[in-house]
């Protein structure tokens, strides 16, 4: 009886595991978490976006036979497969499959050597992350599309429902000659992310690559892209602005008294090895700091129609600039001066048709 027993237990503990086994989900991740190449032909990070990656790098490399290796998700599989030997002169695709097989990716993997632009009009957008949200574009030399300008799009996908591409944070509008512009609005999350602390979103846009911090928001933005040659006398922009009606904190509670305004600036800092960029909590005290244009508060006025600014560089004290030397530009904009912090307005539209740099 004893042993009937035994037998019976252990044939339905092998049912329930092998159901279990059964039932346990695949993992549905498909995604490229980091991409390497020798780092000695790098300008700095390579730009890793929700189906792109992007690597600038300097004008010795060898476009024609490069073979990076990429760290994808866990139990993923990479379609070509790591350190294929391949011809980047032009940009190439790779396929990232999930465990279960039915989640795919398809990434764009490009190669710039181009050096960053002084002038950018926003005229070339592009819907993205299944048709979600806008992003912006130019195109390179070798034709390719570069990624300049990067937005905080890609964090509100995880709160945006069935938002439209039109009511993310960064979207676009019309241009001052019929083209596009930039449109960042300040808009409201969600309950869940107001409950811990994120109840607005700021549109933003800025020179750099943004990745997802869920423990830390402020280290999302990574803000800045390789930049030499001269130091630029100033930065030119046009823009229409329109404040929201309340400014609340990050607990979602009126400030009394305070009013909304946008924010314009940017930096040029020193390169480094590694972690060549300025997160979103830089607050303009990182050391590296060499020179800093800033549009003033008596520039930050309300219009609706274009409205053009022209605002100056100034060399942080004790600084000089090298213009032999290899620095990195961070240019940053946002419906909220507040916006990192989760504090504005909801409304605040800010929109900019085109920002370049001057020189003498």
């Amino acid at each position: 009886m004893i042993k009937k027993c035994s037998l019976l237990a252990l044939f339905l503990t092998s049912i329930l595991l092998t159901s279990c086994i059964q039932e346990e989900e695949l993992d549905t991740n498909a995604d490229i978490i980091e991409a390497y190449i020798p780092p000695q032909y790098l300008k700095t990070d390579p730009i890793i976006t929700n189906n792109s990656i992007e690597f600038r790098v300097k004008s010795n490399i060898d476009l024609k036979n490069q073979a990076p290796i990429f760290i994808i998700s866990p139990n993923a599989t990479i379609d070509p497969v790591n350190g294929t030997l391949r011809d980047y002169s032009t940009t190439q695709t790779a396929v990232v499959t999930a465990q279960d097989k039915r989640w795919k990716k398809i990434y764009t993997i490009s190669f710039n050597i181009d050096e960053l632009s002084t002038s950018y009009s926003f005229n070339q957008a592009e819907l993205t992350d299944k048709d979600r949200y806008y992003r912006f574009y130019s195109i390179g030399s070798n034709g390719d599309k570069i990624y300049d300008w990067a937005s905080g799009n890609s964090g509100y996908v995880t709160v945006a429902g069935d938002k439209t591409p039109g009511e993310y944070p960064t979207t676009v509008d019309k241009g001052r000659d019929g083209g596009y512009a930039a449109k960042m609005q300040t808009v409201y999350t969600s309950s869940f992310a107001a409950a811990t602390g994120n109840p607005i979103a700021a549109g933003n846009l800025f020179l750099g690559s943004f990745k997802t911090n869920i423990f830390n928001t402020l280290k999302s933005t990574k803000f800045g892209l390789p930049y030499s040659g001269e130091l630029p006398k100033s930065v030119r922009t046009y823009y229409k602005y329109k404040a929201g009606k309340e400014v609340r904190d990050q607990d979602f509670k009126p400030i009394p008294g305070a009013v909304d305004t946008f924010d314009i600036y940017a930096i040029i800092f020193e390169s480094q090895a590694k972690e060549n960029y300025l997160y979103g909590d830089h607050d303009f005290k990182d050391p590296r700091n060499v020179a800093i244009a800033r549009v003033s508060k008596a520039d930050r006025l309300e219009t609706s129609n274009w409205r053009e600014i022209n605002f100056p560089f100034k060399l942080v004290e004790g600084k000089k600039y090298d213009p032999s030397k290899e620095y990195v530009l961070a240019i940053v904009m946002s419906s909220s001066i507040d916006g990192a912090y989760f504090t504005g307005a909801i409304g605040s539209t800010l929109i900019v048709d085109k920002v370049e740099l001057i020189y003498n």
